[in-house]
């Protein structure tokens, strides 16, 4: 199904009747079946009028042009040059009526097509969209090179926060060696006295035994000198100990994480700060030049508001 809208007939539409427009007049603003064209094309007051086919008038369909005074809701009919303003009836009268140069809109558009406005108008909408254009690649690039800019800020971010993990874990395996280091060499020394004191134990074990026995069978001089022997040995084994165990110490591991450290994980609140440098644009949006074409109308010259008659036809 297509989607083309169709433009009715004005005339016909007028009497009711329904029918698609083959042509379009520019100056009624309407469209015109083909019996309708006819007619149109064969008035005194319209044969003049510029008739399009539909297709071309698609073409300028969203072209707004009003042709309509915005105050007085009337025809624009005439040009004042001095004021370079177009008017309606009303508007002439109202505000031009001291002007000497008010002048038909149809004799002032007469050449427009070939005006120095057009031209110019043409030129100005080439060079603006140009300008627009060059603007648009130029921020284009802009932006592209944001996103270089972007990945480049996250590339460091990332290699900082590599070498902060390497330095790190460089740092940890030095501190957790010296706690591997230093608690082996705690462990020694308790290890040491817990060997000593094991002999010595041993060796208690050992006279007990002995001393158990010597009381069941030996002789009373033999466990007269034994028992002075045993208890001069205890008394050495005894001193020996209180030697050692007043020499010992207790040890406690604790560990004191460096200050950079310490704020790194407590006072640091940000990896770093992303920073914007703004700069005026190296970037000229050229302003295309608005002249007021100076169009020339071979118009009589005494042909003027002051000598124009309005009569009712």
């Amino acid at each position: 199904m297509s989607s083309v809208k169709h433009i009715p007939c004005g005339p016909c539409s007028f009497d009711d009747v329904t029918k698609d427009a083959g042509k379009w007049c520019t100056n009624c603003e309407e469209g015109l079946c083909e019996d309708c064209e006819n007619s149109h094309r064969k008035s005194k007051s319209s044969r003049n009028h510029k008739v399009i086919l539909i297709e071309d008038f698609r073409k300028i369909e969203n072209v707004s042009i009003s042709q309509v005074c915005e105050h007085h809701g009337e025809n624009l009919e005439w040009f004042c040059k001095s004021h370079d303003e177009v008017l309606c009836v009303v508007c002439v009268p109202s505000k031009h009526k001291a002007c000497s140069d008010v002048i038909p809109i149809s004799a002032i558009s007469a050449n427009a097509r070939q005006s120095t406005a057009l031209s110019e108008l043409e030129e100005t909408i080439e060079g603006t969209l140009q300008n627009v254009r060059r603007c648009m690649k130029n921020r284009e690039s802009a932006t592209k090179e944001i996103e270089k800019q972007e990945q480049a800020v996250k590339s460091m971010v990332l290699e900082t926060r590599t070498k902060i993990n390497s330095q790190l874990d460089k740092l940890q395996e030095k501190l957790l060696h010296e706690l591997r280091s230093t608690s082996h060499t705690c462990k020694s020394k308790y290890i040491k006295i817990v060997q000593k004191l094991k002999s010595t134990e041993e060796m208690l074990t050992k006279l007990r035994e002995q001393t158990i026995h010597m009381k069941q069978f030996s002789s009373d001089i033999q466990v007269f000198l034994g028992t002075r022997q045993v208890n001069k040995r205890i008394v050495h084994e005894v001193e020996f100990t209180k030697s050692e165990i007043g020499a010992s110490k207790d040890y406690e591991l604790k560990v004191s994480i460096h200050n950079l450290i310490e704020k790194l994980s407590n006072e640091v609140e940000d990896f770093g700060k992303i920073m914007v440098w703004e700069s005026a644009i190296n970037l000229d949006f050229r302003h295309p030049k608005f002249d007021q074409a100076q169009i020339e109308i071979n118009v009589p010259t005494t042909r003027n508001i002051s000598n124009i008659k309005l009569q009712l036809i």
